[in-house]
């Protein structure tokens, strides 16, 4: 994975700098949201059918890790060929469908969270 781009001086005219740039069009307003043209008119409803013939598109979310745990997620998905993501993808389903885990988990959260807490509340006094 590449590094995200910077924006370079280059890329700044003076214009943007001095804050002569067009303000953006208003966003459309999407034809569910639009009032009816005909004050006793059915708004169309989008036919569901056409709607689950589409694949669902994934979400992205992005996750910090320290360096521990990013070796040892990566060492663990190499150690048995599977990426990364999938792991996690299927922690995520474990934590779903295991009530057990998932209380772990959250006990784990709100000791963690106790912890900062505390380590905070410590650093004022």
């Amino acid at each position: 994975m590449s590094p995200a781009k910077r924006p370079s001086a280059a890329g700044v005219s003076l214009r943007n700098a001095a804050g002569l740039r067009p303000a953006p069009a208003e966003p459309a307003v999407p034809p569910v949201l639009q009032p009816p043209a005909e004050p006793d008119a059915v708004p169309r409803v989008r036919d569901e059918s056409t709607a689950a013939a589409r694949p669902v598109k994934p979400t992205r979310i992005t996750v910090d890790l320290m360096a521990e745990l990013h070796s040892f997620l990566r060492a663990y998905a190499q150690a048995r060929d599977v990426a990364a993501a999938d792991v996690i993808r299927e922690l995520i389903r474990q934590v779903r469908s295991d009530p057990d885990l998932s209380a772990l988990v959250t006990a784990e959260l709100a000791r963690r969270q106790e912890a900062l807490t505390e380590a905070m509340r410590a650093a004022r006094e």
